[in-house]
């Protein structure tokens, strides 16, 4: 078992070594080809209208949750903490 797990850090080691290796060289030619280094893609925020929020909040009035955890399911148990975030949030 031992002897597993250290050819397991082995393995690992190398790959974080070839991924390190890889980042320098993606950092040289972009410094080679002026590209500025690229930033992770943003999450495009969207404003609901009026009717939207009348909408959820029609579907929340008759015990639906509306948040992303459990969206479309039947509330049980009260308000749902998440939803009424969603509700406040406009």
């Amino acid at each position: 078992m031992d002897e597993t797990a250290q050819e397991i850090r082995n393995i690992l080691h190398e790959l974080l070594n070839e991924v390190a290796e890889l980042k320098e060289r993606v950092m040289e030619l972009e410094r080679h080809l002026n590209i500025a280094p690229t930033s992770p893609p943003r999450r495009a925020s969207f404003m609901l209208g009026a009717e939207s929020y009348e909408n959820i909040g029609r579907i929340y009035s008759e015990g639906y949750h509306i948040c992303p955890v459990a969206f479309g399911q039947v509330r049980d148990e009260g308000d749902c903490l998440f939803c009424v975030n969603i509700l406040e949030s406009r």
